[in-house]
């Protein structure tokens, strides 16, 4: 309810659905390429740039959807995903132009079940606290940030993702001429006066590391002078570390990949890393190196901070793995195109191969996955076109990062044999390994058992509740010899 203080027609626009919904974003451009590229229209966008809007079952099939006329239930109805994105709510015929938006509503649908966590891109070298390789979340709370630099040591700050500054790594000479221009040199008088307040700062803290007695009082902006600031300024010049730290604190800028480290130079100084007051230092930050996303890393489509929890299955109880995804190889390897590896679909996102893996491997040794291999292994090298609806295979998502083009980058990894058999309620196809023999070798006064064969018993379905037993329909029981019962080696080789 509306309070009293506000009008009627406010407290209308205020419960209006109308009224509610944001301005489109920008359509994405495309990427610069020599090359032509054909883009559709109705095809589905990078990212969202309307609201997906819904209303309940009772509403739907009166045409309700909360805006200034019903919609026609004739195109509203007929269909098992009522989204829809208005582009234009009254138009010059005095219609409301609107689209179906099932297309991100369900993938995001589909991302939700996946529950894949959103992450940092890996860094290539060590940055502070971040190794290389490693990956964290992007809710954690010295990454989700946005808190502005006040001026003083690169520290929580300079781990943010949002800045008021381009990142000038990633323009063109054109985009930085008229960042310069637009942006940079109608705020000159203001950069003196901010270089001035740092200047102060600076003859402060040297009187006082100088002072032996009482402590000198701090120095203000308007009592250095001309001769101070200029002699201030010309030791930034020459220091262009310095320099960049209070431009980038004026201007608010991402920060700059760091220089790669010289072999050379470091062998010339007998592998000491010398600094360099004019090299720009190492940021901390896991976007110094690709720039920071547009919005939040985690773009609305997670929010949990790790997948670390147990899929407790109805019948073999608590699993080693989560469920596997079904993913659709969308397009394989053919070097005519010159797309060298098989592109996937997962929950309505492209992702390519495990790492690695020359063809899909859904992992593990023995016959089981070597059978699997080399039935899903062709979808991936040519079309088969006997799959109905395309070849398929069985996929982890493990990780997943937004690229500063606001693009999902996704991770997987194979799908296990035996969670896809879980999953597919085929736990009577996967054979039973022979448990195998402990062997006795003379150690000493004792016996050492030799695990030369441990390799054999790994798919067992160990994690998987599933109760293989412990030989194979092809290794039958073998009769223990007269005078072999009471040997000790013999009742741990039964127990085992």
């Amino acid at each position: 309810m509306a309070s009293r203080s506000v009008s009627p027609g406010g407290a209308l626009l205020r419960a209006s659905r109308v009224f509610s919904i944001p301005p489109p974003l920008p359509r994405p451009m495309g990427e610069l390429s020599s090359t032509a590229i054909f883009n559709s229209d109705t095809a589905t966008l990078p990212h969202p740039i309307h609201q997906s809007i819904t209303t309940p079952q009772s509403s739907l099939a009166r045409g309700d959807w909360g805006f200034k006329r019903p919609l026609p239930l004739r195109s509203t109805t007929k269909t098992s995903t009522p989204f829809i994105r208005v582009e234009a709510i009254d138009t010059f015929e005095h219609i409301t132009e609107f689209n179906s938006s099932a297309d991100h509503s369900i993938t995001l649908q589909k991302w939700q079940e996946m529950g894949v966590p959103l992450t940092t891109a890996m860094p290539d070298t060590n940055r502070g606290d971040f190794k290389a390789g490693e990956v964290r979340s992007v809710f954690e709370s010295d990454l989700d940030s946005i808190a502005e630099s006040d001026g003083g040591s690169r520290g929580k700050e300079d781990t943010r993702w949002k800045f008021k500054g381009p990142w000038l790594a990633g323009q063109t000479e054109g985009d930085f001429n008229a960042f310069l221009t637009s942006e940079v040199r109608k705020r000159k008088p203001e950069f003196q006066q901010y270089l001035r307040t740092a200047c102060a700062k600076a003859l402060t803290t040297e009187a006082r590391h100088a002072a032996e007695g009482e402590m000198p009082p701090a120095v203000e902006a308007s009592e250095v002078t001309e001769a101070q600031f200029t002699e201030f300024v010309k030791g930034l010049r020459n220091t262009r570390a310095e320099l960049y730290k209070h431009i980038r604190d004026f201007l608010d800028l991402p920060p700059a990949p760091a220089k790669k480290v010289d072999v050379e130079q470091l062998l010339r100084n007998n592998g000491v890393n010398i600094p360099d007051n004019n090299v720009l230092p190492a940021s901390r930050s896991p976007y110094a190196e690709t720039g920071p996303p547009k919005t939040h890393p985690s773009a609305g489509l997670s929010y949990s901070l790790t997948n670390a929890h147990t899929y407790n299955h109805p019948v073999w109880g608590p699993q080693k793995n989560p469920p596997p995804v079904q993913s659709r190889v969308v397009m394989p390897k053919s070097a005519a195109t010159g797309q060298f590896g098989a592109a996937l679909g997962v929950g309505g996102f492209v992702t390519e191969l495990p790492a690695g893996q020359d063809s899909f491997n859904l992992g593990g040794s023995g016959r089981f996955s070597r059978q699997h291999r080399q039935k899903e292994a062709p979808g991936t090298l040519t079309v088969d076109p006997s799959k109905v609806g395309g070849s398929k295979l069985w996929v982890h998502p493990t990780k997943a990062h937004v690229d500063p083009k606001g693009r999902v980058v996704l991770t997987v990894e194979s799908g296990d044999p035996e969670a896809v058999a879980v999953h597919e309620g085929t736990t009577d196809q996967i054979p039973v390994v022979a448990t195998p023999k402990l062997s006795s070798r003379t150690y000493g006064m004792g016996h050492a058992p030799s695990f030369d064969n441990l390799g054999a018993r790994r798919n067992t379905g160990r994690g998987y509740g599933l109760n293989l037993g412990g030989r194979s329909e092809q290794a039958p029981a073998r009769k223990e010899k007269p005078g072999k019962q009471d040997d000790p080696l013999s009742q741990l080789t039964g127990l085992m």
